[in-house]
């Protein structure tokens, strides 16, 4: 991933999980099991259509 794509993700309000994962350097499966374990708020638009507000990443490493 270069600058340009990185500052477009950094652009958006609303988040996949995949461009969560980049931000966050991890798997996809891991972002998923940090939505299912409830660590991340997310809404599920339907099959594979996870959406994820930026702003609820600012409280994730916050909590113990």
């Amino acid at each position: 991933m270069n600058k340009k794509d990185f500052d477009i993700i950094n652009a958006k309000e609303i988040l996949t999980v995949k461009e969560i994962a980049i931000l966050l350097n991890c798997s996809v499966k891991t972002v998923y099991r940090y939505i299912n374990k409830g660590h991340i708020k997310a809404v599920n638009l339907g099959n594979r259509l996870t959406r994820i507000k930026k702003s609820t990443l600012d409280g994730l490493f916050d909590k113990p």
